[in-house]
Formats: C-alpha cells, structure tokens, sequence
C-alpha cells in the first residue's frame, strides 16, 4: 500500500528526477530533464510536489502550482487557477491505485487552495478552474499527445478531467536561418511602425499598455516589471507608433532570463537559445503589420546578441510563428482540465477556457 505525503521544499530530489527519468525521459527522450532542472521545477514558488512511497521509497509524484488567474490590477481575477503539472508513477508501480492516491490529492490541495483564494476577488468567484499541464512555471502547456501518454489521457478522463484536441504547440528554430526578416518589417514601418529595446525608463508606459491591453491574461502581464525589477529591460522588445507611443512587446529573452528560469525546456536547446513570449499589440493599432515586424525586428536583435536558436513556447495561431522560420517542437498538446466550485457546490469537469 502506498502512502501519499509531501515534499519538503529544499529537500534532495534526486528519487523524484529518477522518476521523472523512467517515466518521461524514457520513453520520449527529447522530454528528458537535467537534475539542476527538475529540482528548480519542483523548488518554484508555489509550488507543491505530493511523493508516494512504497516501504519507504518514492514510487511516484505529482506535482502543482498556483497562479493568479489575472494580473496585479485586475480586482476580478486576484484568485488563483490551480496547475497539475506532472503525475508520474513508475512503471512497476502502475495499476495499483498509486497514480489514483496521487490524482486525488492533488487535486483536493488544489481545489481547496483555489476555494480560499475566492476572497481575493471582487466580485468573489463562484468558480476557479484547473489546469493539466501549467503556466508559469512552464514544463508542458497540457498533455502531449504522443502514442505514450494515450493511456494516460483515457485514464484522466476517468478521474474527473475533461481533455480535448488542439492546435497548441511549441515551436523551435536555430538562428540566423536565412529568412528574410527585415522585409517582414516593411509593412509596420510603412505605417510609421518602429522597433527598439526596452529600458527601465519605458516600465510606466509599457505596463500601462500591458495592463490596459492584456490585464485579464494569466501570468502575462506581471512577467514584465519581474524582467525590470531584474535587471534585464534589455530583454523586452517594443513597437512604437510614428507618435512614440509604446503599441506592442514581447519578452525577447536570452538565457539567464526570469522567463528562461521558468520554463523547463529553452536551456536544453543550446547554451544562447532565445525565448520569444507574450507577445502583443493594442487593438487599435492591429491590421498595420505591427505584430509580425515586432516578432521580425526581436528575432533580428536577439541575432545581434548573439542567440543561436529561438523556442516560442504554448502557441495555438497556424501559421504565424512558423513564417520566421520557427518549426513545430516536439510534440502537440491536449488541452485539459477541470472546475472548482465554490464551497457549497460540487466540482465539475470541465475544459481550460483561458490562458
């Protein structure tokens, strides 16, 4: 019989990475985690890792995270959305009610953690929403639909998520590849359109328009002033009107970034891979090309810095990406996840419905 207790923070993780190792490295080897790594995952902020032990050793995890549904000023969205990031059980272990034991307890951590959160909003929710797979931190988006994982999707439905198709992918090309960028800018600067880095005196204007634009958007907005406050405006990328008005940006970043620390796979692309992420443009400026030249003019700058390849995490637009020159990575992703009710109310399943 297994037992289901929790990580403590800090402690060695070196049983959990083996884990990780039989269960997902092995058997799709792109998807293998360095130690280093998997511990800063499971030593993030917020997060909770529940072991399952057999006669004393760990024979699966589950781990989750916590994020505020909105940003810092929208007063609707100061509630958490749950995160089941991973739910691993060695292959030995497996039918034998660990990965239910596991399930079950995060998912009670996460609803009740969610529930209590309610208060932080005005108006209060009635309801909050988990998500298979996670957000910042990043390791997968959803459930990777490769031949391996098909049991595991038919086994999560059974136990209360909902997963569905969808067009979420990552995408991953090396730098420079012969595009041609530059021309991809034309139509914003015919437009009056310009391009540049970011620096700290730019922070009250971009998140005026990061809050105004993107506030609702979970986990969004509140990576800029991180990138600020740590030192790396350099790594935020602009587009301006022919009035100097901030219109556009995206996190443009080199490795060492807050974004990099977060996410589980650019470090393992290449010591100089770039991160593109968050990309975005103000609703009046749209139709003017502002969004492909700010992607175009970032990838040229991150270039100039000296990035070797490009990773662009979580994408669902066809098409757009892939046009500088960036390919599909690994695998696409199941969207999953379920509902949480306010207390008082039964959870119900239910589909992820906003990022």
């Amino acid at each position: 019989m297994a037992t289901v207790s929790t990580y403590t923070p800090g402690a060695p993780t070196d049983a959990l990475h083996a884990i990780w190792e039989a269960g997902v490295g092995a058997v799709h080897a792109a998807y293998s985690l360095p130690a280093a790594k998997f511990h800063s995952l499971l030593n993030a902020p917020r997060a909770v890792a529940h072991v399952a032990a057999v006669d004393g050793a760990a024979v699966g995890f589950a781990l989750t995270y916590l994020i505020r549904v909105g940003s810092a000023v929208d007063k609707a969205k100061q509630h958490d959305k749950g995160s089941l990031a991973a739910l691993i059980v060695l292959p030995a272990h497996r039918h034998k009610g660990v990965g239910s034991a596991l399930n079950d307890a995060a998912v009670a951590q996460l609803s009740a953690d969610v529930r209590a959160s309610f208060a932080r909003s005005t108006p209060a929710p009635t309801t909050g929403d988990i998500q298979l797979g996670s957000t910042f931190p990043r390791i997968f988006p959803g459930l990777p639909a490769i031949p391996a994982f098909d049991g595991a999707k038919d086994w999560l439905n059974k136990r209360g998520w909902s997963i569905k198709d969808s067009t979420n992918i990552d995408l991953y090309g090396s730098l420079p590849n012969g595009v041609d960028l530059e021309k991809q800018t034309e139509t914003a600067k015919s437009h009056g359109i310009t391009f540049r880095a970011a620096t700290a005196e730019d922070e009250a204007a971009l998140m005026e328009l990061e809050y105004g634009e993107f506030g609702s958007f979970t986990g969004w907005p509140d990576q800029f002033p991180r990138f600020i406050a740590a030192g790396r405006a350099g790594d935020i990328f602009l587009a301006l009107s022919k009035k100097g008005e901030i219109i556009g940006a995206t996190l443009a970043a080199m490795p060492g970034s807050p974004v990099h620390a977060q996410m589980a796979w650019p470090d393992l692309l290449g010591s100089k891979c770039s991160v593109i992420a968050c990309v975005g443009v103000s609703a009046k400026s749209r139709g003017e090309g502002a969004g492909v030249g700010l992607c175009a003019a970032a990838l040229i700058d991150l270039v100039k810095r000296g990035a070797d390849g490009c990773f662009i995490d979580w994408v669902s637009m066809v098409g757009f990406y892939e046009r500088f020159g960036l390919k599909q990575w690994e695998a696409k992703y199941w969207d999953g996840g379920r509902w949480v009710v306010r207390e008082g109310g039964a959870d119900a399943q239910a589909s992820r419905v906003e990022r």
